[in-house]
């Protein structure tokens, strides 16, 4: 796991370019602690840059790497998990292989086989990879898109690294928010389309490859190859196979494990595979009071030794060094990192039970899409006046973004499942709400249709449900849960893995879901003669902060702060009277929306200090989680 940057393209001297390319690393160096290097491609046709976590092959997998014969040339961020498999049919095609990396094995795959070579890795990367004979540079990502690749074009130059900041190394240019992305951020409530907020920044795409020659560029799909024993064998037995795969290390792998049934699967399969004796951790966070209990008690049951953690008191210089890291305002994020800092503190490698609900739909909201979809059928055509009616009554009686509102308005839209969903997830995009909410520089700028964004995304094939978890698989997945994981993670030098999102298991498990009503239950039952009764059937706890009741407590001093009305009227980004409607609203958990919102506000007015206005960013975490007896 490591962190890379560079560029294909002329116009620097490769003095100025290795300068360059240091600056770029400098601001991603958190990624990778335990080395870094610059590799400067021949005619100065372009720089890899690469700093460095060590995990597999400590000592020979330096990068950016070369072949044999210098020609071609790597860096590369991620792990690959069948690499010694890929190893040995190299080798037995005659490779003569130096290291004992994966990085070498996927650099001597690419040298050989080109772009099509992608399909047979399985694991995460993000890669730049340079072809001397053909002077063809590549960029890829993974197909299910855990490690991030982040672009910026200009006239001689295409920029890549795995984290934009790293472009604020780049001469003359200037950071500047994307009004545009911003919207769809406050409505969806991650960087919807993967671009984060910064204007002219884009991602690769999962999946997809980019060839650049001479300036010019294609961007490509790849076709991922899974083995059709894993597709045909039981969901225990893939399940321990995913597991398997992402225990391949040369240093020792702990888990996240809290007190669900998810992580209890992964911590239960790697303590059963694994070499060494398993570590586990988790914090004292989320809608179970008894969480903690409930996964102290699981590690007792699985024999392992486990670390707790609680929240240390929130200042700025937390919400600052998340801000910075995560480069987008997000509402989840800190829990997570303290997680990530705990394990930091004695692992480099963890495993995460993240994607086991959004595989096996174990949200509430996918229930919530069901039962829409039954009441839309029952009513026919009454639904939507019906909901209509009901939906102006309680707009009337209880104000906007309630959630029995909500859910009348879902009804009114029975044949529209992607408004529908929009509406599920709290998008409340409209003429009158940007009136409400937005200031001058928000509504002097051309945003986008934020439930028609969802739209065009919309897998209409696929009936409400399955096209509800596609489309997450698709985006919430990738831009949320995964791009929150690796920053978080990634900015305490720890590297999270993640099982449940591998592309080998989600060929098994059959998706599109078509087993959608007892999907999870499918998961208990693959795991009933193996696991306690007691951990199979606890319900479904959210690893997330009871807003209302925390508000105050933990952010209080700083929304006071952030959202002060000097910082709103010199901003211009939000409606005084809207912060202030909220601001004043009473501490209930049916206004969880609204608090939502506030701390969004109050992040996105940091995000332009930190990033528009280049106020001193954090360069160290400050503690985030204590640990607890």
């Amino acid at each position: 796991m490591c962190g890379l940057a560079g560029w294909f393209g002329s116009g620097v001297s490769p003095d100025a370019g290795h300068a360059l390319a240091q600056r770029m690393l400098d601001q991603i160096a958190h990624r990778g602690p335990d080395g870094r290097g610059v590799a400067c491609l021949p005619d100065a046709t372009g720089f890899l840059g690469h700093v460095r976590l060590a995990i597999i092959d400590p000592e020979g997998g330096q990068q950016p790497m070369w072949s044999a014969d210098e020609r071609c040339a790597i860096t590369f961020n991620g792990e690959i998990y069948n690499y010694q498999s890929l190893r040995d049919e190299l080798v037995r095609d005659g490779a003569a292989l130096r290291t004992h990396s994966d990085t070498e094995v996927v650099l001597e795959l690419l040298r050989r086989e080109g772009a099509s070579a992608l399909g047979k890795l399985r694991g995460m990367f993000a890669l730049a990879f340079w072809n001397g004979d053909s002077g063809v540079g590549l960029l890829a990502r993974d197909a299910l898109g855990i490690k991030p690749l982040f672009l910026r074009r200009d006239s001689q130059c295409l920029w890549f690294a795995s984290e934009a900041k790293a472009f604020f190394a780049i001469p003359g240019w200037r950071p500047e928010l994307d009004a545009a992305q911003l919207h769809l951020l406050l409505n969806m409530r991650y960087p919807a389309g993967g671009s984060g907020l910064l204007r002219g920044v884009s991602q690769l795409a999962p999946g997809t490859y980019l060839e650049w020659t001479s300036g010019r560029q294609h961007v490509r799909q790849f076709d991922v190859q899974t083995p059709g024993p894993v597709a045909a064998t039981d969901l225990h037995d893939a399940i321990f196979d995913a597991v398997r795969a992402h225990l391949v290390a040369d240093v020792p792998v702990a888990c996240y494990l809290s007190g669900g049934l998810d992580s209890g699967i992964i911590t239960h399969a790697a303590a059963k595979l694994a070499e060494q004796r398993i570590t586990s951790f988790t914090m004292n966070v989320g809608d179970d009071p008894a969480e903690l209990a409930n996964a102290r008690e699981t590690a007792r049951w699985l024999g392992i030794d486990h670390f707790a953690g609680d929240l240390a008191p929130v200042g700025t210089e937390i919400l600052d060094w998340l801000l910075w890291h995560l480069e987008v305002p997000k509402i989840n994020a800190l829990q997570s990192a303290a997680v990530a800092q705990l394990a930091a503190g004695q692992s480099k490698v963890c495993l995460s039970g993240l994607g086991g609900d959004e595989l096996f739909l174990g949200y509430r909201a996918h229930a919530h899409l069901a039962r829409w979809s039954q009441a839309g059928r029952l009513l026919g055509p009454l639904a939507r006046p019906v909901g209509r009616i009901a939906a102006g009554l309680l707009a009337r009686h209880h104000g906007g973004f309630g959630e029995a509102g909500r859910a009348a308005s879902m009804l009114a839209h029975a044949r529209q499942p992607a408004y529908a969903y929009g509406l599920l997830r709290n998008v409340w995009d409209g003429s009158l709400p940007r009136e409400s909410i937005y200031g001058p520089r928000m509504l002097d700028q051309p945003l986008p249709d934020a439930q028609a964004w969802i739209a065009e995304r919309w897998p209409e094939e696929l009936d409400p449900v399955a096209a509800m978890a596609t489309f997450e698989w698709r985006n919430k997945m990738v831009d949320d849960l995964l791009w929150q994981e690796d920053r978080v993670s990634m900015g305490v030098g720890l590297e999270v893995r993640v099982p449940f999102v591998d592309s080998w298991l989600v060929a098994a498990a059959g998706w599109p879901p078509q087993d959608r009503p007892g999907r999870k239950n499918r998961l208990r039952a693959a795991f009933a003669n193996t696991l306690p009764a007691h951990l199979l059937n606890r319900p479904k706890s959210g690893f997330q902060l009871d807003i209302a009741a925390n508000l105050d407590h933990l952010f209080g001093p700083i929304l006071a702060d952030w959202l002060s009305p000097e910082r709103v009227h010199r901003h211009g980004l939000f409606n005084p009277s809207f912060v202030t409607r909220l601001q004043a609203l009473d501490r209930r958990r049916a206004h969880r929306w609204h608090f939502f919102m506030l701390l969004l506000m109050a992040l996105s007015h940091r995000w332009l200090e930190l990033f528009e206005q280049a106020a001193a960013p954090p360069r160290h975490a400050p503690p985030i989680a204590r640990v607890l007896p």
